[in-house]
């Protein structure tokens, strides 16, 4: 992907976010008001059905008697409403007020607002209204009054007749909770809508950032990769090519590499002679040791600008080997010698053929060619300059081409060399001392910029002046290019945003990188030599963590993710790929290597997010809270009227002494029986939200057996038939009271479809069945179906054909996620027949 591209998606996905959480905030807020309203207004409805029940009643027996001293006085209808009507009044919390638009009574003739809603009520295009006052701390709600036979005695003279809108009731209700509650809603969703946009703005400017610094290294790294991947051949051809033996020498750690070819110049292959100091030290001649020691660390003091020397080495057969032995140390920032590179070139037969010259320059010649190295002799006192044949093609000149000494120090090198070089060269010569140095020239040929090496040596007559120099200049570019390359390489690597961690097969630590360092408190020499169980936290258990080692002991590649414990203690997540290291030689294992980045962030969001599904829950269980209020006062109406009726009639029996043993017994056992079944309702209520938060077993049927008991006569009131098929005879164990709520989720929309479309013979069927080792539970309607226009949208949050009012459209989205993500099963919906199918798939238990 581009950086463009990438930039451009992380703006659209932080802006995508942005929105979404304004809109859940807006929804959210606006959904609890609208939540607190309804209640308002269903109180308020609530009201007005109790009053119009009480006076219908009190209009239907023409009025009640109310006892005064030792009589009875009767109070007519009128006068009764009048009363509770000025004791609602008085009590500030609600009131209450007849009125039409043709009122008997003067005090009942309407304000402006009942004014315009008898009007309504009058064209008969609505039978309720409600309305908050500017202050939301009164609710005014007002409902039609029809009349009917028993309205006629009071109201013949305003020609009423039945059917009629005559008026209606005004209930006023105290709503100052509400205005409090509203006020701190609104302050409330400016706060988060303020939050949110800082969060927002701070992620994507987060993002951006890592999107730029991880194309930016990745770029450096490629092309550090491409260029490394050229110099390694380079520098492998050059090796190979040169045939000298290659030593390095790690000065902190007395460390000692010696190449394949080093070793084979002894007759030693590699594995037969130890890579360290104390094997060139047990192998030097006694007569050359010192001298060779003195030259090294000489040039470990900085005293010479290379090393250089000749000495003898025992062969594994036993003869003394002749090498050149050259060098360089490098320092640190501080000067300090860290390492020392260098080359031995076997020169025993360059020793063994001096007396003879022309073999000896045969294999000069030979050996210049093999090291891209040449030779210059210069006569200052014939002017003669002497070339090798190998000199040429290092300055990339045609053997034609005649050159001067002025050429090879100055005109052929590189501009910002040339003056040091220059200089360096007259000096020696003045001094009559030779020197070594690095610079940089021009290729003739393509005007490439090569790196050399050029060896000086003066010579001086009788008289002590210089009268003859030799030198020789060795193309040494890719040798510099790679230690370029790779100290590039390391920097990349220590300064990654992400660990490398390096282990020998025993898991203890041989190199970690500053980022490793960073993220868990151990410094490097803390670190290194430890086993890297050190950061191993009680998360991932003691099998886990043999499982890892058994898949990269194997020569496979682990990835997962664990918890580490830092130096101070602090736990921490991290992603990790392991994976072996093999030899080159025998492909075994030699080391292990780790590639790490921290996710602990990412790791508490991803528990953020599980919190947030448990909290929607909650909601969406409450949301269900009133709806389910609704059917339990539905159902407790008739109970009510049943012991309200039957205690009325025992009073009264009393006050007319009329008591009779029989009658009361019955009116007694009536309200038990009414009172058993109230508190039996409010039991499975209870039953319903009860926190449930264990996995227990249980039978699909007793969960279906709770819904009914909770929304059965809800059923039986709209007319809806239930056939119940249970089968399997099988348990589930998972959270009975989250598998109830989905239940009962989807049995209130099959009922609420039913209603809504009208159905003649509405049909719920349930069916319960085993197949295989999963439990299939159905649940069938006969509404017609989904549409295919919503088919695939039913299960997303928020969506729901319902009212605003009716319905938040997180049922079916809940349902979704508790039985997928908490149940561990899957549910699907679909049309089937005449009707729609919820299919829901559970685990049963092993039998």
């Amino acid at each position: 992907m581009k950086q463009t591209k990438a930039v451009l998606l992380t703006v659209f996905v932080v802006t995508l976010g942005f929105l979404l959480q304004i809109y859940y905030i807006n929804f959210s807020i606006s959904n609890q008001i609208k939540i607190f309203e309804n209640n308002i207004l269903k109180e308020a409805r609530m009201s007005f059905s109790s009053f119009l029940t009480m006076k219908m009643w009190n209009t239907t027996n023409n009025g009640v008697y109310v006892k005064e001293d030792e009589s009875y006085t009767r109070i007519s209808p009128i006068d009764m409403t009048k009363q509770i009507f000025d004791l609602s009044n008085r009590s500030n919390i609600q009131s209450y007020k007849i009125t039409s638009l043709n009122p008997n009574n003067e005090d009942n003739k309407p304000n402006y607002f009942e004014r315009r809603v008898l009007k309504e009520f009058e064209k008969k295009n609505i039978s309720e209204v409600f309305e908050f006052n500017k202050n939301r701390n009164k609710l005014n709600y007002m409902a039609a009054l029809t009349v009917t036979r028993a309205c006629m005695e009071c109201h013949t003279s305003q020609s009423y007749e039945i059917g009629d809108i005559r008026g209606g009731i005004r209930v006023t209700l105290d709503t100052s909770d509400y205005k409090e509650f509203y006020v701190n809603a609104n302050k409330k969703r400016d706060y988060y809508m303020l939050f949110s946009f800082c969060i927002s703005l701070g992620v994507f400017l987060v993002l951006i950032y890592f999107v730029n610094n991880i194309y930016k290294k990745h770029r450096t790294i490629m092309k550090i990769s491409n260029k490394n991947r050229v110099l390694s051949q380079r520098y492998e051809y050059a090796i190979n090519g040169s045939n000298d033996g290659l030593w390095d020498w790690n000065l902190r750690t007395n460390e000692v590499y010696f190449s394949k070819i080093w070793k084979g110049m002894l007759g030693y292959k590699d594995d037969e002679l130890p890579s360290s100091l104390e094997s060139w030290e047990k192998l030097v001649h006694p007569d050359d040791f010192e001298k060779a020691t003195n030259d090294i660390k000489a040039n470990h003091r900085g005293e010479t600008t290379h090393y250089e020397n000749v000495h003898r080495l025992r062969h594994k057969e036993g003869h003394w080997v002749w090498i050149l032995d050259r060098g360089k140390t490098i320092f640190d920032e501080k000067g300090k010698a860290i390492r020392m590179v260098g080359f031995h070139t076997d020169v025993t037969k360059q020793k063994q053929l001096e007396v003879n010259l022309m073999r000896s320059e045969k294999n000069l010649l030979k050996a210049e060619k093999m090291s891209n190295l040449g030779h210059f002799r210069y006569d200052f006192k014939e002017n003669v300059l002497t070339l090798s044949n190998n000199i040429k093609a290092v300055f990339g000149l045609d053997d034609e081409t005649k050159i001067t000494l002025e050429d090879l120090i100055k005109n052929f090198t590189h501009e910002e060399d040339r003056e040091s070089v220059v200089k360096r060269f007259f000096l020696g010569k003045h001094k009559g001392r030779g020197y070594r140095t690095e610079y940089r020239i021009i290729r003739q040929s393509d005007k490439e910029i090569r790196h050399v090496n050029c060896n000086i040596e003066f010579k001086k007559n009788k008289n002590k002046e210089v009268d003859l120099v030799i030198g020789t200049i060795q193309d040494v570019t890719e040798f510099a290019l790679i230690q370029n390359e790779l100290s590039i390489l390391r920097q990349a690597v220590e300064q990654a945003p992400i660990s490398f961690v390096i282990t020998n097969i025993k898991g203890e630590v041989e190199y970690v990188n500053s980022h490793f360092t960073k993220v868990s408190g151990y410094s490097f020499s803390e670190i290194t030599g430890k086993n890297i169980d050190v950061l191993q936290s009680d998360t991932m258990s003691e099998e886990e963590y043999n499982t890892l080692w058994q898949t990269i002991s194997s020569g496979k590649t682990w990835s997962g993710i664990f918890k580490n414990i830092s130096k101070n203690k602090k736990e921490f997540w991290e992603r990790a790929i392991i994976f072996p290291i093999f030899s080159k030689k025998d492909k075994k294992i030699i080391n292990y290597m780790a590639i790490k980045q921290e996710i602990t962030k990412e790791v508490k969001l991803q528990e953020e997010l599980r919190d947030k599904e448990e909290l929607m829950i909650a909601q969406s269980r409450h949301a269900a809270m009133g709806e389910m209020i609704s059917m339990i006062a539905h159902q407790w109406r008739q109970p009510i009227s049943v012991v309200a009726m039957s205690a009325n009639n025992i009073l009264m029996d009393v006050d007319l002494d009329m008591v009779d043993k029989e009658a009361l017994k019955e009116n007694a056992q009536d309200i038990i029986s009414q009172t058993q079944y109230l508190s039996q309702t409010i039991e499975d209520f209870r039953n319903f939200f009860k926190p449930n938060k264990q996995k227990e077993s249980f039978y699909i049927k007793d969960v279906f057996k709770d819904a009914f008991s909770v929304m059965g006569k809800t059923l039986e009131n709209n007319n809806i038939e239930v056939n119940q098929e249970f089968t399997s005879n099988r348990k589930v164990n998972s959270f009975e009271k989250e598998f109830l709520q989905v239940v009962i989720n989807i049995l209130k929309n099959a009922k609420e479809v039913l209603v809504q479309r009208e159905i003649e013979h509405k049909k719920i069927d349930v069916y319960e069945y085993l197949d295989g080792e999963n439990i299939i539970i159905q649940v069938l309607d006969n509404a017609g179906g989904i549409s295919e226009e919503i088919k695939d949208k039913i299960f997303e949050p928020y969506f729901t054909t319902k009212d605003e009012l009716e319905g938040t459209g997180l049922g079916l989205y809940m349902s979704k996620t508790i039985v997928e993500k908490h149940l561990e099963g899957k549910i699907k919906a679909y049309n089937k027949d005449d009707g729609a199918c919820f299919e829901i798939v559970l685990r049963g238990e092993s039998v």
